[in-house]
């Protein structure tokens, strides 16, 4: 978020403060610093209770990715060892790779659905006609993936690819897809109160703006020089609150969605011996999402 406009308000504000009082004398309009130590340690408290709210659902989504992560290496693994035959392995082998493969689609499926994107040609290529089409179709995609692949389960298990015993054990992988689904979900859709942010911006900028009036009788001309010091700190302080808030979107520090699910597909064709794998996503001027 670009803080600095009001930065340079706020400084330009104290220079022109400065020069007034000093160059006219005027000291009646002159403050102490008494309230502004008062009130900005109150304001740092809420500052701080606000971004440690924000970092906690930033942190939150940071694990929910990456037990996505995990679940999808555990389901691919068990879905390579569990789901055999001994009478038709060409058949076994086909339907491992395209149940890998809805694994993938759900990943860059839930991203897209986070991020509000569509999702059809990251999941083209890993989903058969039908099921794309569904996909598509449904006004939830990340949850019809998860239905389709509840279906396969079962086909496995009505074929004998599936033991009655190992069934129940994939179908745990894939309720965790669901609990991460909602989990992610709920952190989208629950902001931080909109009147608790308001009003945090609005102390901010009244602070920094008022912030002169008592620091020139102490600091003189290099009041402007000060006040671009705490003005800095309080401001940054709160655009990092509003920054962290929605970790799933496409600024700089939100987390990097598309580099971890590219990671899922990587790994998980690697692991079905794939040989048509991606290369990972590189960061741009340092940044990765």
């Amino acid at each position: 978020m670009e803080t600095w406009p009001r930065i340079l308000t706020v400084t330009v504000t104290a220079s022109i403060v400065t020069y007034v009082e000093l160059h006219y004398n005027i000291q009646k309009y002159t403050l102490t610093t008494t309230p502004f130590l008062l009130i900005g340690v109150a304001l740092g408290i809420f500052l701080g209770f606000r971004n440690s709210a924000s970092y906690d659902k930033f942190w939150e989504g940071r694990k929910l990715w990456g037990a996505l992560v995990n679940t999808s290496r555990n389901l691919t693994r068990q879905a390579s060892f569990l789901i055999t035959s001994s009478q038709n392995n060409e058949g076994v082998r086909r339907f491992r790779e395209m149940f890998v493969k809805h694994v993938i689609a759900y990943a860059h499926a839930l991203r897209c659905h986070l991020r509000k994107e569509d999702p059809a040609e990251e999941i083209r290529k890993f989903l058969p006609a039908e099921d794309l089409a569904q996909v598509l179709k449904s006004s939830h995609r990340p949850l019809a993936i998860l239905q389709q692949l509840s279906r396969d389960l079962a086909a496995a298990r009505e074929q004998q690819w599936l033991s009655e015993l190992n069934h129940p054990v994939m179908d745990a992988q894939i309720n965790e897809f669901t609990h991460i689904l909602g989990g992610c979900e709920r952190i989208k859709n629950t902001p931080i109160p909109f009147s608790y942010s308001v009003l945090i911006h609005r102390i901010v900028a009244s602070y920094c703006l008022f912030l002169p009036f008592g620091l020139v009788e102490t600091t003189g001309v290099l009041t402007p020089i000060v006040v671009l010091l705490i003005s800095y700190a309080f401001i940054e302080l709160d655009a990092i609150g509003d920054e962290i808030e929605d970790p799933f979107g496409l600024q700089p520090n939100d987390l990097p969605l598309t580099a971890i699910s590219r990671n899922i597909e990587i790994n998980l064709l690697e692991l079905i011996n794939n040989p048509d794998r991606p290369e990972p996503i590189r960061p741009v001027d340092d940044i990765l999402l």
